[in-house]
């Protein structure tokens, strides 16, 4: 056990938020905007999915062709709640998308039918466009077109809002080791800090939380190429088995990979091979790889977020397993939280409720 406190003052609080990607951060800005007092910490230099993902809020499921998981009420809290960052953060972090699908052969009256079928007029156009030509891209049978979607600029959002938790005296600059907190009459305790409450917002490492070892994660890989396009003139993002995400002055995204097994959070060779692949099947334009990156997105075994308190010590809670839908995920499942835990709501979205994990027969009780 480290009990080396001398960097950390005596303090009370209600919450101690562990972690700062994507979830910390929406956590704790749903804490900031009821005024209720909490303090993050984080370890800046940690490694976070967020850091590396594009941050797109696609509101459709192309395999399928279907709506995105709860994407109806999803939108207005998203839409809100990032607007709202804007504002305190004084920066623009919401960005309107539209993403051009394109079509095989046999694609297109399957997109006409699904548009009608699962009610999609909202966020796709009924009728793809059979004349789409921009030099370079390779779209022989036309493409499907989203025009309701987003990107959310996260490395930004996850910065400016450390940035703003360093002002308000409300950031420790710290790796928390789960060993160090300790749980008292209710109330825990990670050195000098005492807290009402401890949510852990850990990202891939939850998988190491010995809080939480029944939650099933399967955690993904995913790696994106940073590319310097010159003459490809595109304004929409392009997907076809990867996206290509314009960012301006000849910069592109283009991505993601996704490995269920891996060693490192390292950029590989084998992902890379496998997206300059498909890239070169839809962009015929010269191009030069400017930079790699890659991430571990905290999943869970049924690709649903992790949230709620344990069964057992209440004093302790997680909000994690967001994926590769975190943008759009993030802002409603904090909101929704933070009702919980301010006694607004008495339960949890049951298909991401912490519960599901735990049965009679597997509790951990008194093991902590």
């Amino acid at each position: 056990m480290n009990d080396d406190k001398e960097n950390i003052p005596f303090r009370n609080t209600e919450y101690l938020i562990v972690g700062q990607g994507l979830a910390g951060t929406m956590l704790a800005y749903e804490l900031h905007r009821r005024g209720k007092d909490f303090i993050v910490v984080d370890n800046p230099s940690g490694e976070k999915a967020s850091q590396v993902a594009a941050g797109i809020i696609n509101p459709v499921v192309f395999r399928r062709l279907t709506k995105s998981w709860l994407v109806d009420d999803l939108f207005p809290v998203l839409k809100e709640t990032y607007g709202e960052l804007e504002g305190l953060l004084s920066c623009r972090l919401l960005h309107s998308l539209k993403i051009d699908k394109i079509l095989g052969k046999e694609e297109t009256p399957f997109w006409h039918s699904k548009v009608i079928e699962n009610e999609l007029e909202s966020y796709i156009l009924p009728e793809p466009d059979d004349n789409f030509q921009i030099d370079g891209i390779v779209a022989p049978y036309g493409v499907g077109k989203v025009f309701n979607a987003f990107r959310v600029d996260l490395p930004l959002l996850i910065r400016r809002f450390r940035e703003f938790l360093m002002r308000e005296n409300q950031f420790i600059s710290e790796k928390l080791d789960t060993n160090d907190v300790n749980r008292e009459s209710g109330k825990v305790q990670w050195k000098n800090i005492t807290a009402r409450k401890i949510i852990f917002c850990q990202g891939f490492r939850a998988s190491e939380n010995p809080f939480f070892q029944p939650v099933k994660f399967k955690h993904t890989k995913g790696q994106v190429l940073d590319l310097e396009i010159p003459y490809l003139k595109i304004t929409d993002m392009v997907n076809k088995g990867m996206f290509v995400l314009p960012l301006g002055d000849n910069h592109f995204r283009a991505g993601a990979t996704y490995r269920w097994e891996f060693h490192d959070t390292k950029p590989d060779d084998e992902a890379t091979e496998e997206l300059t692949e498909k890239l070169e099947k839809v962009v015929k334009l010269p191009y030069s790889v400017a930079g790699k990156r890659a991430g571990i997105r905290p999943t869970s075994h049924d690709r649903r977020p992790v949230v709620g308190l344990h069964p057992d010590y209440p004093e302790i809670g997680i909000f994690n397993g967001l994926g590769s839908k975190g943008a759009m995920l993030a802002p409603y499942f904090a909101r929704e939280f933070m009702r919980f835990l301010c006694g607004e709501s008495d339960a949890i979205h049951p298909e991401v409720n912490l519960l599901r994990y735990y049965r009679k027969n597997n509790r951990l009780r008194n093991r902590f």
